[in-house]
């Protein structure tokens, strides 16, 4: 006799239907509606799929798709592949199958290969090479994250990056703690910038005497309305600044400021050599033969004169203050008094707080302030103040300072400016230009003619880095490291293997690894340094004295090296005598010895050297290049 069936019309609840079993393919054309309960241990393959309601089962093993989200959560699921839109409860098994970005998965161990969501808990559990891929993460982060994808990927990540050229791209994507160690001038660049980054920027300038400067993307916004002073020499490795940059747009505005500075402000500054109008700063007229410190500190050391009868000197502190000593013809102390009035102590020009770069050389000072402008006073023969007078030889003087009109003249790094003992004087704009005025007798301006100028005139080019002069000669570099010259060379001092003037700047050489310059300003003994950056030192012109610190007196007309030696940092040079640092702070000098000028506690004849020779000491900073045979030198304790 058949069994009775039983037709489900409309299930208004549960039912329960024990020891339900099914041998062969149910199917129906809407599925299942309801609830089920009872043990469905008897779906036993994997391939079978049920679309359920709310499922109470305490072991379910096979495949299940639609919406399980009615799950307690202390139901344990052993499953192969789910395809719900939601899960909520404990997963064991392969979540290979997981394609929802949405789902929420609160788990312990998770060992998937991938993961689209978000994520809870701890996930200390997670070893090896994993990669995780998430929205929103709240666990605890174990490691240093350095295999990261996304926002997180650079946070408190070192970054490690070296600005020896004239451009630096900084990869934000290989972290945002930069350590940024600065041994050239050189433009800042950031790539793979985040939707977000906040970056901390500790700058380390390198050992090397010579200032370097930074130029920071114009994109970001700084704290005070401009970019920040930075240091300017690091002789022990303590010397640092620390800046935070912030971005919430890429990139397309940054926000910056100091978080912390680290500057030597106890420079002390030291004198020797003749002391003729008290030109030593030391409140007498007694030479030196051996460095003697000037009162006082903060001195930065900014400055310097060649100037042979009266001597002076004109410098800076740390605090922007400018002062002078010494002779005063031609006003060049700019106190605005007689040439008869001199000190032999230093005394402050005005009461500004804000000059930044000095040149001088003869009776002309070129100075700038923090805000990029030019002041000139002092003898203006052939127009070499650039005031637009006196362009022919003449008398005119100041002897107090008069601004050159424009605001973007150098206010950092050396030898940027330049005035020579021929009256020519010149500086490197902050967009690269070179603009030159004075005497052209010999060509030494550079514009490919003989015509005095007396207001600044631009020699061609946008890419000049530091200039200096000599006696109706100019030497300077380029931001590709090459290294240039013109005007007058009768002592082969142009570095071309020849004695032939040049009118418009000629390259010496095919290097471009030139990195600190100098010309010696005294017509009988016209002389000039350069330093690469490999710390290697050259030299060539004239060298009767021994100045050129080979060992010899012969003359050269191209760049010869120095010894052997590859720590050399900056070097100075006038009159036949010959100063130079370097990188481990220590100063050398050679050559003439006069007044006891090379500082080595003797004098001529018997001081003289034709080899670089220490002078005691081990802290020294910066020199200042003299031509009375009087010289200054910055330490820093």
């Amino acid at each position: 006799m058949p069994e009775p069936k039983a037709q489900l019309v409309d299930p208004q609840g549960p039912i329960d239907v024990p020891g339900l079993s099914v041998t062969g393919v149910t199917t129906a054309t809407g599925g299942f509606v309801g609830a089920v309960q009872g043990t469905a241990t008897g779906f036993a393959a994997t391939t079978y799929n049920l679309n359920v309601g709310i499922v109470t089962a305490t072991k379910f093993q096979g495949n299940t798709t639609g919406n399980v989200s009615g799950l307690a959560d202390d139901t344990n699921i052993n499953v192969g592949i789910i395809t719900s839109t939601s899960f909520t409860g404990d997963l064991v098994g392969n979540a290979a199958g997981l394609s929802t970005t949405t789902a929420n998965i609160k788990a312990g161990i998770l060992s998937a290969t991938s993961f689209a969501g978000n994520f809870t808990g701890v996930a200390s559990g997670i070893t090896g090479t994993p990669n995780i891929v998430v929205g929103i993460m709240t666990g605890t982060l174990k490691g240093d994250g350095s295999a990261l994808t996304g926002i997180a990927a650079t946070n408190w990540i070192a970054n490690n990056v070296t600005a020896n050229s004239g451009t630096t791209t900084i990869n934000l994507s290989l972290g945002n703690v930069v350590k940024f160690t600065q041994s050239a001038d050189t433009t800042v660049s950031f790539a793979n910038t985040g939707t977000s980054n906040i970056v901390s920027f500790i700058r380390i300038k390198d050992s090397n005497a010579t200032t370097r400067t930074l130029t920071w993307p114009s994109s970001i916004k700084w704290d005070g309305g401009s970019a920040p002073t930075l240091v300017d020499s690091n002789p022990t490795g303590e010397e640092f600044d620390l800046i935070t940059l912030l971005t919430r747009d890429e990139g397309v505005t940054w926000y910056g400021w100091v978080d912390a500075t680290n500057n030597r402000v106890d420079n002390t500054f030291w004198s020797w050599g003749q002391n003729a109008y008290g030109a030593l700063g030391l409140n007498d007229t007694v030479k030196r033969s051996s460095p003697t410190q000037v009162p006082g500190t903060n001195w930065s050391g900014e400055g310097g004169t060649n100037d042979e009868s009266p001597n002076c000197m004109l410098t800076t502190k740390t605090d922007g203050t400018l002062w002078s000593w010494g002779g005063n013809q031609q006003g060049v102390l700019g106190q605005n008094q007689a040439p008869s009035v001199q000190y032999s102590s230093p005394v402050q020009v005005g009461t500004d707080t804000t000059w930044a770069l000095i040149a001088l050389y003869r009776y002309s000072p070129w100075v700038t302030k923090s805000d990029g402008t030019m002041w000139v006073w002092g003898n203006n023969g052939y127009g070499v103040l650039g005031l637009n007078s006196d362009a022919d030889a003449g008398t005119t003087a100041y002897s107090s300072p008069v601004q050159l009109p424009g605001t973007t003249w150098p206010i950092s790094g050396e030898n940027k400016i330049m005035t020579g003992t021929s009256q020519i004087s010149g500086a490197i704009k902050t967009d690269g230009t070179l603009w030159v005025c004075g005497n052209d007798a010999d060509g030494q301006l550079g514009l490919n003619d003989e015509v005095n100028r007396s207001s600044p005139t631009q020699i061609p080019g946008t890419t000049w880095s530091t200039i200096v002069a000599a006696y109706g000669n100019v030497m300077s570099t380029k931001t590709d490291g090459t290294l240039w010259s013109w005007g007058t060379n009768n002592y082969g001092q142009a570095g071309h293997n020849n004695r032939i003037k040049y009118s418009s700047p000629m390259q010496i050489g095919t290097d471009t690894t030139w990195s600190y310059i100098c010309s010696a300003t005294q017509s009988s003994y016209p002389q000039a340094y350069a330093v690469k950056t490999d710390g290697t030192m050259w030299a060539w012109g004239e060298n009767s004295k021994g100045q050129l610190g080979l060992n010899n007196t012969a003359q050269y007309s191209s760049p010869t090296q120095v010894g052997t030696q590859t720590t050399w940092s900056k070097v100075a040079a006038n009159r036949g005598s010959t100063w130079a640092l370097k990188t481990d702070g220590t100063l050398w000098s050679w050559g003439y010895n006069q007044s006891g000028v090379l500082g080595h506690n003797n004098a001529h004849p018997a001081g003289n050297v034709s080899s670089p020779t220490q002078i005691p000491g081990t802290n020294w900073n910066k020199l200042l290049r003299l031509r009375g045979n009087s010289v200054g030198a910055t330490q820093q304790a």
